[in-house]
């Protein structure tokens, strides 16, 4: 099975041209069965990748015929690789331990490979000479060719990856006050037993000569229950977070990303967006003089955003580049909405270009609380005390 951030992954990548940090075959490597000089092949491909000039990781997709300037035809793989016997073979013979990973997908209906190979620290080389590859040798892509480096661009490799050591980063998951996340939090789970109906503002008796006294630019909101009630049900069951990200590195970390998935412990159901997409109080009337307002920002600029194409929604928050010592905080926070009690599990990853592995935490939260089970007439109960208390916030008072 293909995850929808692999596919997204693959269709930009089929635009790309060849160069140091990508490169198509139409054929699987000869592996399984092959001999020295046919295996060698793949050991030379991904040493001359890990050695590439580059800014992000590297990608051989095995599967794809270049079609420039159209995109990569998906030609497929007729034979397959177990990663963990390409993982022995490779990091048997190069030094010093290489770090890549071997995946295979289905891609519309054919299946492809994709090596992915981490900016990381260089030279690599093997010690022992094999097939067609000699001992010693640093072999490094350039363009879409692969070469043999000379001794001074080795000597360049040490120096532009002497300060890309153990990266220490520093996550913080906050409350909507900065302070830490809480680890329980009290809710409600409202319910409804009937069907809501429209919204009909009370008639106001009508003034001298029979004339209403009701302002004719002001029309009732006939859905306002009903949004009222998708409101309070957020509102009740609200788990708001914000992330902080701290690059406490001696070198700069760039590319950062943080991924967050919500596993769900006791089977309970819940919803999970972007805190800008919280319902705000909706109004039960409106006026034509209200149109025109600003509306939403578009969001395509935004740095959270939640993609929930595949099986289990899932949050990206983009950081950018981090400088040694400064830290990045999301532009927006994340909401889930539990629709009944019960534990979860929230699962942090954490992508850069400096990182040979993501980096993952996970972290249990508990939702507690009861269901609330409301008529229309309790609805409008709960909606007059919210009223209520919004009024006295408003003039400083407390209950």
């Amino acid at each position: 099975m293909q995850s929808s951030g692999m596919r997204q992954l693959l269709n930009s990548l089929r635009y790309k041209s060849e160069g140091t940090d990508i490169d198509f075959k139409s054929k699987q490597y000869g592996f399984a069965g092959a001999n020295d000089f046919e295996k060698s092949e793949i050991l030379k491909d991904i040493l001359a990748m890990a050695n590439a000039w580059r800014e992000g990781p590297a990608y051989i997709l095995l599967g794809f015929l270049e079609k420039r300037p159209h995109p990569a035809e998906v030609v497929g793989i007729d034979r397959n690789i177990d990663d963990s016997t390409l993982q022995e073979f490779v990091n048997s013979k190069v030094k010093p331990k290489l770090t890549f990973y071997y995946e295979e997908h289905l891609y519309g209906d054919k299946t492809v490979g994709v090596i992915t190979i981490p900016k990381q620290k260089r030279p690599f080389f093997i010690s022992k000479a094999y097939g067609k590859l000699a001992k010693n040798i640093v072999y490094v892509r350039r363009g879409s060719s692969t070469d043999e480096a000379e001794p001074t661009e080795i000597g360049d490799m040490v120096l532009a990856d002497s300060g890309r050591g153990a990266m220490q980063l520093d996550l913080s998951v906050l409350a909507t006050d900065n302070g830490p996340l809480p680890e329980t939090f009290a809710l409600r789970y409202l319910q409804f037993s009937e069907k809501l109906p429209d919204y009909v503002s009370a008639r106001e008796s009508d003034g001298p000569f029979g004339i209403s006294m009701r302002s004719p630019i002001w029309h009732d909101n006939k859905d306002f229950w009903r949004e009222y009630a998708e409101y309070a049900v957020v509102d009740a069951a609200l788990i708001e977070i914000k992330f902080l990200l701290l690059n406490r590195s001696e070198t700069q970390l760039s590319n950062a990303k943080l991924e967050i998935s919500v596993e769900p412990l006791d089977g309970q159901g819940f919803k999970m967006f972007p805190g800008m997409d919280i319902p705000e109080m909706p109004k039960s009337q409106w006026s034509p003089m209200m149109r025109g307002l600003p509306g939403v920002p578009e969001r395509n600029d935004a740095r959270l955003i939640v993609d929930d194409g595949g099986l289990t929604p899932i949050c990206h928050v983009r950081f950018g580049s981090l400088l040694p010592g400064e830290e990045g905080r999301s532009t927006d926070s994340l909401a889930i909405v539990p629709s009944g009690p019960g534990k979860f599990r929230l699962k942090f990853r954490i992508l850069a270009g400096e990182l040979s592995s993501p980096q993952e935490i996970e972290k249990i939260i508990e939702a507690k609380g009861d269901a609330v089970l409301l008529t229309a007439d309790g609805l409008a109960d709960l909606y007059g005390k919210a009223v209520y208390a919004q009024y006295k916030a408003d003039k400083g008072e407390s209950d």
